[in-house]
């Protein structure tokens, strides 16, 4: 886990505790749905590397889509683009709702690069609120990239070992 990021990491864990029925004190991420050429691109830019094809059981997998998961690793609002919504009028919203963030840790008496912890709790619970969108595939159209979590993988969860050229 990386010390910048573990607030995120800490709110994921609690997410798969929640909503799983495995247990377990880590994650391990997969892609569960990407594009074929990104697929493509990673590949090439991991010679020698095994790429693995699996089948989890659902109930033992969290699925998050990958671009909003940035929003919780960047202590952000998770903005909702809303239908037929400008770029300019997205980014309005979400930079509203980014002043807003750091209007209320900067009320609560601490500098930007506060510890998460030390942000006030009904903001804390705001943002992982928000975050929760991001865990429904129903949210999203086809075509997302979707990336999964789940606590272990077992030899059984393996179909497919293809080791990458170089």
């Amino acid at each position: 886990m990386e010390p910048l990021h573990a607030d995120a990491y800490d709110w994921l864990y609690r997410q798969m505790a929640s909503r799983l029925t495995s247990v377990g004190v880590g994650a391990v991420w997969f892609w569960a749905q990407i594009r074929r050429d990104d697929l493509i691109d990673l590949c090439k830019a991991s010679p020698g590397d095994v790429l693995l094809t699996c089948r989890v059981p659902r109930e033992r997998v969290l699925l998050s889509h990958y671009g909003d998961w940035h929003s919780a690793l960047n202590r952000h609002m998770l903005v909702i683009e809303l239908p037929d919504e400008s770029d300019d009028d997205y980014r309005a919203r979400w930079d509203l709702a980014y002043e807003n963030v750091q209007s209320r840790i900067l009320a609560a008496g601490h500098g930007p690069g506060a510890e998460y912890g030390h942000w006030p709790e009904d903001l804390r619970v705001e943002l992982e609120r928000s975050w929760e969108f991001m865990l429904d595939p129903r949210n999203y159209g086809r075509y997302e990239s979707w990336q999964a979590t789940t606590h272990c993988l077992q030899a059984g969860d393996v179909v497919r070992a293809v080791r990458l050229g170089g």
